[in-house]
């Protein structure tokens, strides 16, 4: 009998089940409590689920659960900086901890997704998060938990597939190779290459959205710039910085709209499950798609936590990231500059043609 081949319509289902679930039931759980101010931190713990999809289990328990304690970590920096009510400088000082710190960990484990922008998020909304220090044992407790039950969740497929697998495995998507990881990769120039982009990247959309008049949310120009920007091993290209300025200003709309007709917190969790969903669903097929459904989902679990009004929410997110975009695009001409001049692709391991 033959077997049947490999579905392409089952290739991310599975672990767009499981980030769904991953982020979704602590939400869940928080809004039943009467506890929706604290959101946003079940929101991060959940991406935990993200990294690692494709791996083999035994390869994946180490990268999620590296992940996972990189999410707490940033959160718990976002939070001593909300706590502390740190000044402009030292925030900036934080940020760029955050990114090096992530730009490394993520490299050294080769996780998909490369680019340190959950960790980023987690780090930015954290800070502006208002809270007490007597909420800390509450908020610890909370992250500690959801960044759990992520990495359950993620490794829950290994008891799926055991049961499951020999009797329909065309139902389950391949798994990768195992990688080969370590810390050399911690010595290599293309690294420091990846983490400067970032770094000034990060900085500089961060400052001029800080000057520009009438508008807030800074850290959404700085979240574009780390998002377009290439991981290590990868170019950087316009497409992408075009990708997330059209995916953005669609999401905007959509995300706005919603927020207009004053949803209930657990409506808001129906559009956390369906934003995540089919975010991962489309995340390797078409950026800007996915952005419609990941902007959603951002903006009305953050509103949980700091409630806005809609338009003001839209203006700024619009604005912010074209700003980041535009800074990313500039980055691009001036890497292209150093390319050209040395024959070699920033932040590549080996020797790439320039275009």
């Amino acid at each position: 009998m033959t077997t049947p081949t490999h579905s392409a319509r089952t290739v991310n289902l599975e672990g767009a089940t499981r980030a769904a679930i991953a982020g979704a039931a602590p939400l869940a759980l928080l809004i039943a409590l009467g506890m929706p101010g604290y959101a946003a931190f079940a929101m991060f713990a959940g991406f935990t689920a993200i990294f690692g999809a494709t791996e083999p289990y035994r390869q994946r328990a180490v990268t999620t659960g590296v992940a996972g304690g990189l999410q707490a970590l940033c959160m718990f920096a976002g939070i001593a900086v909300s706590i502390v009510g740190a000044p402009l400088w030292l925030q900036a000082v934080g940020l760029v901890v955050v990114l090096v710190v992530a730009v490394c960990t993520l490299s050294t484990l080769r996780s998909i997704p490369a680019q340190p922008i959950f960790p980023t998020f987690a780090f930015l909304v954290s800070s502006l998060v208002p809270l007490r220090p007597s909420d800390l044992p509450l908020v610890a407790t909370i992250i500690v938990c959801s960044v759990a039950w992520a990495w359950l969740v993620a490794m829950s497929g290994f008891v799926i597939r055991r049961v499951w697998h020999p009797r329909a495995p065309h139902r389950f998507r391949p798994l990768a190779p195992m990688k080969e990881r370590g810390f050399g990769i911690l010595r290599t120039p293309a690294l420091w290459e990846t983490v400067a982009l970032n770094v000034v990247g990060a900085l500089v959309a961060g400052a001029i959205a800080e000057t520009i008049p009438g508008l807030g949310h800074p850290y959404w120009a700085v979240i574009a710039v780390v998002s377009t920007l290439p991981a290590i091993r990868q170019r950087h290209t316009v497409l992408r910085a075009f990708q997330r300025f059209i995916g953005t200003i669609g999401g905007t709309v959509i995300a706005v709209g919603i927020l207009l007709l004053e949803p209930g917190a657990w409506w808001i969790v129906l559009i956390a499950v369906v934003g995540q969903f089919f975010a991962e669903i489309f995340v390797a097929r078409n950026y800007a798609v996915c952005l419609l459904f990941l902007t959603p989902l951002a903006l009305a679990v953050s509103w949980l936590s700091l409630p806005e009004a809609p338009e003001l929410l839209a203006l700024d997110r619009v604005a912010q990231t074209t700003l980041g975009a535009l800074v990313s695009v500039a980055l691009l001409f001036v890497g292209r500059a150093i390319e050209r001049r040395r024959g070699r692709a920033l932040g590549a391991t080996t020797s790439i043609r320039t275009v």
